[in-house]
């Protein structure tokens, strides 16, 4: 695909987040924010471009992110998530990827749960720091249900140490495969008279 197909699919994507972030933020509550050394923010709903792929279909994945603290450039992003695309289904492990124009190339992921906690990170590398880059990060989890969750990728702000340039992307964590249990019947001897 050309540059700039990509920009403008990219920029009508962005835009039609947005306008739905903006109505999804009127009708929910936002939980009490969660902190780790890392972030000083809470999760946040998604209204980031979540890669080069047209309009996702609607999904039946609820969205647990909550108000993004600092969305991406819509018309120049340094953060494109290409993988996995809101409203995935993931298993544990799952790749995280896309491509980042971040300070010294240090791309953050974290994966927060239904009740805002610190289910898995990773910081994985781009590929150059000043220039649009790919990057990849693989996330392992461990749930014993399937449950909503949301996924961000940003960056640290050099600066003051807060995210930046986040981008949200609400999942369901799905628990590792575990076969149902077959049901076998045995059957008691006949007893056959005797001659």
């Amino acid at each position: 695909m050309k540059l700039g197909t990509f920009l403008a699919a990219s920029f009508l994507l962005i835009l039609l987040i947005f306008v739905t972030a903006a109505c999804d933020e009127a009708e929910a509550p936002s939980p009490e924010p969660t902190a780790t050394a890392a972030l000083t923010a809470s999760p946040a709903p998604t209204e980031t471009p979540a890669g080069p792929s047209p309009t996702p279909a609607p999904t039946a994945v609820p969205d647990v992110c909550q108000t993004n603290p600092s969305p991406v450039n819509a018309a120049d992003p340094n953060i494109v998530v290409r993988s996995p695309e809101p409203g995935t289904v993931v298993k544990s492990p799952f790749l995280v990827s896309g491509l980042a124009r971040v300070f010294e190339a240090q791309v953050s992921v974290t994966l927060y749960g239904d009740l805002g906690g610190v289910i898995a990170e990773a910081a994985p590398l781009a590929e150059e720091g000043q220039v649009l880059s790919p990057f990849e990060a693989e996330l392992t989890f461990a749930v014993s249900r399937e449950q909503p969750a949301c996924l961000w990728v940003y960056q640290v702000s050099a600066e003051d140490g807060s995210s930046i340039d986040v981008v949200q992307v609400p999942l369901a964590l799905a628990p590792p495969f575990q076969p149902t249990p077959s049901v076998t019947s045995t059957v008691a001897p006949t007893s056959t008279p005797s001659q």
